[in-house]
């Protein structure tokens, strides 16, 4: 599956949201490789389910200043018809994140004329539930799916850095003094996103549309310093299913 990201609202925080990778398999033994592309990373997903109601998955976000590592498992199934889907996955994962802003394009989201550089390093803990309707209009030959998931997620943060500095000022630049001055140590953070995906395709190819909230909340890190409280991100790409040919069994 391949998903390039067409439009945003999210800036570069010291968290750093992944997209959800909603597997939702059925009956049939097959691969999901993701390719995601954003304004300022590239995400790789791989899914496999090797037996039935086993899922595994792997993800890789990589770009400037950004390396997450995931992995995660789950369980999965479906009714007779399989237009009803369910799976619940969880995992754990690493990113490091370093970042200094000083684009214009980040005037459209914040008051007042300053730079900022955020530093997030954690490990996350997450479980993803989802709930998919799958059905099809025959007279097209066109399948289609709606899908709501809820990712939440532990994140135990080394490090919390968010700097504001005054954009007119070099002094305050050169003497790191900073108009805003958060730095934490060994703190959490637990972040909520619910999402609604919905897809449409001909055969093993889908168009996706995908809408995401964060939703962070912690009593150890004040939020308000953490670029997305709350941010949707909208995303839009194509979807591949490589599914594994099974033999037939020839009558006696």
């Amino acid at each position: 599956m391949g998903i390039l990201l067409l439009s945003s609202c999210a800036v570069r925080s010291v968290y750093v949201p992944t997209s959800q990778d909603i597997l939702l398999f059925d009956d049939k033994k097959q691969v999901q490789a993701n390719a995601y592309v954003g304004s300022s990373q590239v995400e790789l997903q791989l899914a496999h389910n090797p037996v039935k109601h086993l899922a595994l998955r792997t993800n890789i976000d990589y770009g400037a200043g950004i390396a997450t590592y995931e992995g995660g498992l789950g369980t999965y199934g479906y009714n007779n018809n399989m237009k009803w889907r369910w799976e619940l996955q969880a995992g754990a994962g690493r990113t490091n994140n370093i970042s200094y802003l000083s684009s214009p394009a980040v005037n459209w989201f914040k008051h007042g004329n300053y730079n900022y550089e955020t530093i997030g390093l954690y490990n996350k803990y997450y479980a993803q539930p989802a709930f998919g309707f799958f059905s099809k209009i025959d007279m097209y030959k066109i399948n289609y799916a709606f899908i709501f998931s809820l990712r939440a997620s532990y994140n135990d943060f080394k490090k919390f850095v968010y700097h504001e500095i005054d954009a007119d000022s070099t002094a305050l630049v050169k003497t790191n003094v900073y108009k805003v001055n958060r730095e934490y140590t060994n703190k959490s953070m637990f972040i909520f996103e619910p999402c609604i995906t919905n897809k449409v395709g001909v055969r093993n190819i889908y168009a996706v549309l995908q809408a995401q909230v964060i939703m962070p909340y912690s009593k150890q890190i004040d939020i308000r310093y953490t670029k997305f409280s709350p941010v949707f991100i909208f995303s839009a790409g194509i979807q591949y299913n490589f599914v594994f040919k099974t033999k037939s069994v020839p009558k006696a």
